[in-house]
């Protein structure tokens, strides 16, 4: 039976194949493509990372990829660095976090709504962040953003970088480093937004940079994951 897939990593195996993984509905599968590093092979421009699609696979706990038709390869996304660069920075969040009890069909499908929207916005930095914070959510880990996680007071607000969460004045702690509103009130928007009616709020880039600056903390703090195209990424915004 087809089944519709996203090439999150591909590993050259042996002279001519590769090992494909590829995010689908039910999780990561891996697999062989068998000769598709030979320039004759009909699926050598197919099995390349970030691309969508629809495979027939052989049986068996490592299947050979038998056959496949190619879905989308993302031309804008990869010919420009910087989406480019993000879509790389998914691709390893996806791959090197998720399990198999996660919801799959849900993150997939939040995967084609945001890749579209990558292909067209002038903001992929800032989208960037609504696919990491709802990544969090995902993987089980809120991000507490409407008020005092604490006492649900409204007033008086900051981001407690300690505890990854909003804090009001009367639950500072003094040893904690905080962020005000500026940085809180957009983070706010990319954890709630509805990533098909995403604007970019044009932040400039000092803000830009803090902001990134929180998202990765988050990440580091519950994920653990560094990711390397996120550091390519950071360099891109100094």
């Amino acid at each position: 039976m087809d089944t519709e897939g996203y090439i999150l990593r591909t590993i050259d195996y042996k002279d001519t194949s590769k090992l494909l993984y590829v995010y689908t509905e039910t999780g990561i599968q891996s697999m062989i493509a068998r000769g598709v590093k030979k320039m004759q092979s009909p699926l050598r421009h197919l099995a390349q990372t970030s691309n969508r699609i629809m495979m027939d696979l052989s049986s068996g706990k490592l299947p050979t990829l038998k056959d496949a038709t190619l879905i989308d390869h993302h031309p804008s996304v990869k010919q420009d660095l910087v989406r480019s660069t993000v879509l790389s920075v998914i691709n390893e969040l996806i791959y090197y976090n998720v399990s198999a009890e996660d919801d799959h069909p849900k993150l997939f499908g939040f995967l084609k709504k945001f890749i579209e929207v990558l292909k067209t916005t002038d903001h992929p930095m800032e989208l960037l962040m609504v696919f990491e914070l709802k990544f969090l959510f995902f993987a089980g880990y809120a991000v507490p953003l409407r008020h005092c996680h604490v006492c649900k007071s409204e007033e008086g607000l900051a981001f407690d970088v300690h505890e990854g969460a909003l804090v009001c004045a009367n639950h500072k702690n003094p040893n904690h480093h905080y962020y005000e509103a500026e940085i809180y009130r957009p983070l706010r928007y990319y954890y709630y937004v509805d990533v098909l009616n995403f604007e970019g709020l044009s932040v400039d880039k000092p803000t830009l940079k803090t902001l990134h600056e929180a998202v990765n903390h988050l990440h580091s703090m519950h994920m653990g994951h560094t990711s390397k195209a996120k550091k390519i990424l950071n360099s891109l915004i100094d």
